[in-house]
């Protein structure tokens, strides 16, 4: 097959056949490089380019702290090995798009990857695409978006700071409307799909006035609308950032941009990084609160399916050894050491099974208050506006790749679907793909092999509850754990303490 060339709003691309009948063009630039004068700015137009581009390797994922050695390439086909992309850089806005060799107005699904808005890239969860485009008949696109300070961080005196990842999510969103026709896409039949961050991606895309008739199907895995920053939040985290660093704020576009990273883990390194950055309320991605937004219709007639784990908590209580034990200061920062005793105590009443467990009850209140939660309000505020489905995955799993970790059968954990969604693997595999496929080619989760699955709604609260076993739908899962965040609001934060934070 000759390699397939499309035109772009900025140039001609080149890609190549990856598997039987599928096609890919890799490292496609959505945006400029935001580097120099670009850097902490909002993303600009690529610069056009005469000849066909070679869009043959994968562009370079976000500037992030390293994980070390990420182990041998899988064996799984479609996966992509660590060492298949280029070292993580400041210019990174790149995408992916993955087709079906004879696509023609195809559906299309786009990938945000999860890592708390500061480790990621776009081929963590789809891998190159190219199973699921084959196997579902859609067009895959992923892409790269700035993560930690320099996605994230308020610089002083700026406009519409603080939100520059966001941003470039939504460059990616209008570079696929404007161009994925070519690449055999229907532009009138975008998916959006997010894990842990990208799934709170996903409730910011929902509230922004910017993004109106961009997709029109949206998936949350363990997200939620909450996770944003307030002003005051901003300020303290900037303060710390720059003392941090011990550089003059007017230098930050001139700081390497190793020492700005190295700044970030200054304050907070591995998992425990996770939950200090995230989006400002920039009054121009995100005018007001996402849920606020959700709430009164900012994404009317936007199909949603929302689905969170059954111990969204587990994962982090593995990676970081005692993170359950976070809980008690964590409520009592939220809420007062009253309130934070009274829920403690109503979770051991809804869960008699967990009243002698005092650990496994913490992870319980974690996993709730960090997702299971904030999912649900997602879904209650959408189902007045469109039709929305809500769906958890139990697992369970056969244990964990890390040494010491517990084995199981354990409950499935945050982010342990994403295989399955992409590649149909592991507990409830099929269910899984079958569901996200169904969902992106015809904008319901119904899938051949599940039972009947009605919609969503804030008064009965159907849920298809996918295990091994296969699937079965619920009304209102653990309800008397649930009521027990009735009425309570709080900032989003972080679980363990940051130093000025």
């Amino acid at each position: 097959m000759t390699d397939p060339v499309v035109p772009t709003r900025d140039g001609a691309v080149r890609g190549t056949e990856i598997a039987d009948g599928v096609l890919a063009w890799r490292g496609i630039p959505y945006a400029a490089a935001p580097v120099g004068d670009l850097r902490w700015r909002l993303p600009q137009a690529p610069e056009p380019w005469a000849d066909v581009r070679d869009a043959l390797a994968y562009g370079a994922p976000a500037i992030q702290p390293s994980l070390g050695a990420m182990g041998p390439a899988p064996a799984i086909p479609g996966m992509v090995a660590p060492d298949a992309l280029p070292e993580p850089a400041e210019d990174c806005l790149y995408l992916n798009v993955t087709a079906p060799a004879d696509a023609d107005r195809l559906p299309v699904v786009v990938w945000l990857h999860g890592g708390g808005y500061h480790l990621g890239n776009a081929t963590q969860g789809p891998g190159d695409g190219s199973p699921f485009a084959a196997a579902h008949r859609a067009v895959v696109v992923s892409f790269n978006y700035r993560l930690g300070s320099l996605g994230f961080l308020t610089i002083p005196r700026e406009e519409h700071t603080g939100a520059y990842g966001l941003h470039d999510q939504i460059a990616a969103l209008r570079w696929i409307h404007d161009n994925i026709a070519g690449f055999g896409g229907d532009p009138t039949r975008v998916t959006v799909f997010g894990v842990s961050a990208g799934a709170k991606s996903v409730a910011n895309l929902l509230a922004s006035p910017l993004t109106r008739g961009l997709f029109s199907g949206a998936v949350s895995y363990s997200g939620g609308a909450d996770h944003v920053s307030t002003a005051e939040q901003d300020i303290r985290l900037q303060a710390r950032y720059l003392r941090e660093l011990g550089r003059n704020e007017a230098d930050l576009r001139s700081v390497p941009a190793a020492d700005l990273l190295e700044a970030q883990n200054g304050l907070a390194a591995g998992m425990r990084a996770t939950w200090v950055w995230r989006p400002s309320v920039d009054g121009l991605a995100l005018d007001r609160p996402p849920l606020d937004a959700i709430t009164d219709g900012s994404a009317t007639g936007v199909h949603l399916l929302v689905q969170h784990t059954l111990l969204e908590g587990l994962l982090y209580d593995v990676m970081v050894p005692g993170s359950a034990d976070e809980t008690d200061q964590v409520l009592t920062g939220l809420f007062g050491a009253d309130t934070a005793t009274a829920i403690l105590a109503g979770y051991a009443t809804a869960r008699p099974d967990l009243a002698a467990d005092p650990h496994r009850l913490r992870l319980e209140v974690f996993s709730d208050e960090r997702y299971a939660i904030a999912s649900t309000r997602v879904a209650d505020a959408q189902s007045h506006h469109a039709p929305v489905w809500r769906s958890r995955f139990d697992g369970p799993l056969p244990g964990f790749p890390v040494p010491g970790a517990p084995q199981g059968p354990l409950p499935a954990t945050h982010s342990t679907d994403v295989t399955g969604a992409w590649f149909g693997l592991g507990p409830a595999g099929a269910e899984l793909f079958g569901t996200i496929g169904a969902f992106v080619t015809t904008g319901s989760p119904q899938a051949a092999t599940l039972p009947a699955w009605d919609a969503y709604d804030d008064k009965q609260r159907p849920t298809m509850v996918l295990s091994a076993d296969g699937g079965r739908l619920e009304a209102d899962p653990f309800p008397a754990q649930r009521e027990l965040w009735d009425g309570r609001t709080w900032p989003s934060g972080t679980w363990w303490p940051v130093d000025g934070l």
